[in-house]
């Protein structure tokens, strides 16, 4: 993909719309790549995932910090340790949406 871009980067950058759409097909690309690489793993270094992305560590850290607040899995980021902490998916709590359905309800 990025040598596609680089080979024929006039072509690509200069409009405005394909280059739009190109990033973000790079960001869905590395999203799902990333998804894949973390999926067998309830705790896994980010350094292994960067070097297994072949990308900067600074890179993946902030885009797994993206995608947990985007909600695209469950997890946290030990910076201290260096560590990606993948929890599994939890139920929706029902009890909990028709309680602040409730509160919303009482304005």
């Amino acid at each position: 993909f990025e040598s596609v871009i680089a080979k024929y980067a006039h072509e690509l950058q200069d409009d405005l719309l394909i280059k739009h759409h190109l990033y973000i097909l790079k960001e869905q690309l590395l999203e799902s790549n990333l998804i894949r690489i973390i999926e067998p793993y309830s705790c896994v270094e980010i350094s292994h995932i960067a070097s297994m992305m072949q990308m900067p560590l600074a890179a993946i850290e902030k885009k797994l910090s993206q995608m947990i607040l985007d909600g695209k899995f469950q997890g946290i980021l030990d910076q201290g340790k260096g560590q990606l902490i993948v929890y599994e998916e939890s139920e929706k709590d029902y009890a909990m949406e028709k309680g602040l359905e409730v509160i919303d309800n009482t304005d």
